[in-house]
């Protein structure tokens, strides 16, 4: 199923390693890359992000309510809860008339260190603003607006909303609605199973949304490429300070868009080499991202090897003490295989 893509080090020895499944696919859905199996199937869940939002776009609520890029990114984002992102919800929620009380994600304790220190001391209560997903929830709340659709029930998989995304989703994965696996995903949202390698065929939807063929994305180039553009022109957005996918974005600017989710997902588009990946660590851990990553990127030969140092000094592989003794490694050993291999 999985293969070993990454691995510790403490010693001299290997310590623990992480399996997982890479798949690349070109704009036609071919997949010219791969390690593991990659017609595994697992939850799609934050990596769809970016095409659940299509229908803020493809509504007319983005212009109607005058959603600027980094209230877009937010559509797309898993957000750390910081002050700003729970401003800017804050902000888009007023825009259509809305107060916080009608998001349904949930209140958490924000990933945010430095809010979540707050509200862990009891300086702030929670709020469903601090959720990660609260700008997903938002720009579909301004959709239900446009549209005049209810609000109370918009979490439901039947609701016209979630029927509209189920649709685009099946277009965007190549894959019939009656064969996606449906969850609920853990802001209440229905989230969408099926292969890692129709997840890696979307994101090439995103890097190529011209070229993708029909019925698979391109009737929704549009709304892609404005997507797109807001998550590189605010990626501190899309996840937060510090966090890697806000790091990838800003060292390589418009070359990659990437979006992680949860259980070890992160998928990103490469639109120069017209290329989606979808990468799942199977242990379902993030910290070996940063590795795997760069090491996928090498072997596609997708950008310069200054980029990449430059991705890798955001994220060190460098396992430190407390002492700050640099005693292991985070090193990845996965080898892709397929004709998109540099």
């Amino acid at each position: 199923m999985a293969t070993v893509i990454a691995e510790t080090t403490r010693g001299g020895i290997t310590e623990s390693i992480h399996h997982g499944i890479v798949a690349v696919s070109d704009a036609h859905g071919e997949i010219v890359a791969r390690a593991g199996d990659v017609d595994h199937v697992i939850f799609y869940r934050s990596s769809a992000k970016p095409f659940q939002a299509i229908p803020v776009i493809e509504s007319g609520a983005a212009d109607r309510f005058g959603f600027t890029d980094r209230e877009l990114a937010l559509c797309c984002a898993s957000h750390s809860g910081q002050p700003h992102h729970q401003e800017e919800v804050r902000g888009m929620l007023a825009k259509i008339g809305l107060t916080p009380d009608a998001l349904q994600c949930g209140a958490i304790v924000p990933y945010n260190d430095d809010e979540g220190a707050r509200v862990q001391a009891g300086l702030h209560d929670k709020s469903p603003l601090m959720c990660d997903c609260s700008g997903k929830h938002s720009g579909m709340l301004a959709v239900c607006v446009q549209e005049g659709w209810p609000i109370e029930t918009y979490l439901d998989l039947n609701h016209p909303l979630q029927q509209r995304i189920l649709g685009v989703m099946s277009e965007v994965i190549r894959v019939p609605v009656d064969e996606i696996v449906l969850g609920t995903d853990g802001c209440s949202l229905p989230t969408f199973g099926a292969s890692v390698a129709s997840f890696a065929r979307s994101w090439a939807a995103l890097a190529a949304p011209d070229d993708v063929d029909a019925g698979a994305g391109r009737e929704h180039a549009e709304a892609l490429r404005r997507l797109r553009t807001a998550m590189v022109n605010a990626p501190e957005n899309v996840a937060g300070d510090g966090e890697f996918v806000t790091d990838l974005m800003q060292v390589t600017g418009p070359r990659l868009y990437a979006k992680s989710g949860a259980e070890g997902l992160i998928c990103f588009a490469l639109p120069e080499q017209q290329l989606g990946v979808a990468i799942r660590v199977m242990d379902g851990s993030y910290r070996m991202h940063p590795v795997v990553v760069a090491s996928v990127l090498r072997q596609l030969g997708a950008l310069d090897e200054e980029t990449i140092v430059a991705i890798e000094a955001r994220s060190p592989s460098r396992l430190l003490n407390h002492n700050k003794r640099h005693v292991g490694d985070l090193r990845a050993t996965v080898q892709l295989e397929g004709p998109a291999v540099a």
